[in-house]
């Protein structure tokens, strides 16, 4: 199992974040919005943190930055200025995944 830990790349680590944090805000889910934010932005901190650097991929730098905004949002309960950047994270990870 340690050897698919380790083949995951920055843009994989950030995606799987970014899933689990759109999960944890979306509104079947949010009984309790603050616990969700707080899941959420636990998350995305996490992954930021494991990610590295994204030296010369322009989509996955920008989402990063969506990420880490995300984060900001997600730390004062503005759930859907946080579902934005999110969803805007995902569509550049899509291009990261193509290596734009």
């Amino acid at each position: 199992m340690s050897s698919a830990v380790s083949t995951r790349t920055p843009t994989d680590v950030l995606e799987l974040a970014v899933e689990q944090a759109l999960a944890s805000v979306r509104p079947a889910a949010l009984g309790d919005p603050v616990a969700g934010a707080r899941r959420a932005e636990e998350a995305l901190r996490d992954a930021l943190r494991d990610a590295g650097p994204a030296e010369d991929n322009t989509a996955l730098q920008h989402a990063l930055a969506c990420a880490e905004a995300a984060c900001e949002h997600l730390k004062y309960c503005e759930i859907q200025e946080a579902r934005t950047l999110l969803m805007a994270a995902r569509g550049q990870l899509v291009l990261a995944h193509e290596g734009v």
